[in-house]
């Protein structure tokens, strides 16, 4: 069974779940809950920053979604302890949950901020879920939830090739690339293996260039790609075993360019925007109907409803198309 010492000199172990369960023991005080406001000022914590869950309904919520989170990081990146998880697990696993409604996401960024309270106040560890400034990690479901609620918030890159052209890093070009062209979510990007690229011909002997995407719920499709940008990324596969980024560097040359280009940074989820509406558009221009095109377009994403990716079109201000 996994465990480690924290620098407080706690030792953790057992599975993720119990290590959480044991986290959930401490926010509750042994499940007795009923810490007073009064006691938590006292301690030096705010109503807001504090390492204490009051309510049972409160607990139960977040320890759920704790679960499903530990479930979700041990299939797709194969951790099992508690101090192995960043702010690039929880966004993964939160681009996955994108078509849950506003109040879910906003409960999910709650949950994961109660959890990075307890393990900084309670275990003396330093972890960092994410950071407002620039939408990453947990306040990415923020950054959703946001978007939802108020459609006319752009959430697409004015200009995406030239975003991506004045990222310093090439790799983070080709992950850009990637979301830009595949619509791919982050996580997907990182579990692209060799066996995700594939090719095909068409009943006209058309060669197609694609890679199969495992997304939320174990859902696949394949996302056809172009032929320059499958080389790249299959030989980039090939050499390094995965696509070999840091996420918290991405995040950074996203906002460095994003700078540069004079464009509102949108975090890496605004590149899914960029496809979303390129792809849509693409379509009608097609002859495509708008409900067609936009079940296509849910189907490329990964999306199990279209009014979701209907989100994504509207925030861009896309009137077109019979709307």
């Amino acid at each position: 069974m996994p465990a480690f010492r924290t620098p407080s000199g706690i030792t953790v172990s057992g599975s993720l779940h119990g290590q959480l369960k044991f986290v959930l023991n401490l926010a509750t005080n042994g499940s007795k809950f009923g810490v007073k406001v009064a006691d938590i000022v006292k301690e030096g914590y705010s109503k807001s920053y504090n390492p204490y869950i009051r309510s049972f309904k409160t607990a139960k919520e977040y320890f759920g979604i704790w679960k499903n989170f530990a479930n979700f990081v041990k299939e797709n990146f194969g951790i099992n302890s508690l101090n192995q998880i960043k702010a690039e697990h929880i966004e993964a696993f939160i681009e996955s949950k994108a078509d849950l409604s506003v109040k879910s996401l906003q409960n999910i960024s709650s949950a994961f901020g109660k959890l990075e309270a307890i393990m900084r106040e309670k275990l003396s560890m330093d972890v960092d879920f994410g950071s407002r400034e620039d939408w990453s990690g947990r306040f990415l479901a923020n950054k959703i939830a946001n978007e939802l609620e108020n459609p006319s918030i752009r959430g697409a890159y004015e200009n995406p090739s030239e975003l991506i052209s004045h990222l310093k890093s090439e790799t983070h070009q080709l992950v850009a690339e990637l979301q830009l062209e595949g619509g791919l979510r982050i996580g997907e990007v990182q579990r692209l293996r060799e066996s995700s690229f594939v090719s095909w011909a068409d009943s006209s002997g058309r060669e197609h260039w694609g890679i199969e995407v495992r997304g939320k719920g174990g859902y696949e499709r394949t996302v056809e790609i172009p032929s320059d940008l499958w080389s790249r990324a299959k030989e980039h596969v090939e050499e390094w075993g995965r696509i070999n980024f840091k996420y918290q560097e991405y995040l950074s040359d996203l906002r460095q360019s994003a700078l540069t280009t004079g464009q509102a940074y949108q975090g890496s989820h605004g590149l899914r925007y960029c496809f979303a509406q390129e792809k849509y558009q693409e379509l009608i221009n097609s002859g495509w109907g708008h409900t067609e095109a936009l079940k296509e377009v849910s189907e490329l994403m990964g999306h199990h409803r279209p009014e979701i990716t209907l989100h994504y079109l509207s925030a861009g201000g896309w009137g077109g198309g019979g709307w």
